[in-house]
């Protein structure tokens, strides 16, 4: 994992009804204009499913910011892996690799 020191990035999840919201977010020492893609991949025995979002946030200094959302159903053992890349300018700030809730 590449990462910017100055960044902090996590993923806040949410259990509802039967659905998982995962909502990614960024905190910057300064601001900035940070482009984001997310992907989360899920692979079971009915094939794969693959859900992308993208886009360009701009971040406040010091102040959480949520880089969209993504509302996941049932996995029913499937295999789950979340990708978040940042960017800025074009350079890339950071990938980051999580876990999806089970």
């Amino acid at each position: 994992m590449v990462a910017d020191a100055s960044l902090h990035v996590w993923l806040d999840t949410q259990a509802n009804m039967g659905q998982t919201l995962l909502v990614p977010y960024v905190k910057s020492v300064t601001e900035r204009q940070i482009s984001f893609r997310l992907d989360v991949i899920q692979r079971g025995g009915s094939g794969t499913s693959r859900i992308s979002q993208q886009g360009l946030v701009k971040a406040a200094a010091e102040a959480p910011t949520s880089l969209g959302r993504v509302a996941l159903g049932a996995q029913n053992n499937a295999q789950c892996s979340i990708e978040l890349q940042l960017k800025e300018n074009g350079h890339e700030l950071g990938v980051y690799h999580f876990e999806c809730p089970r």
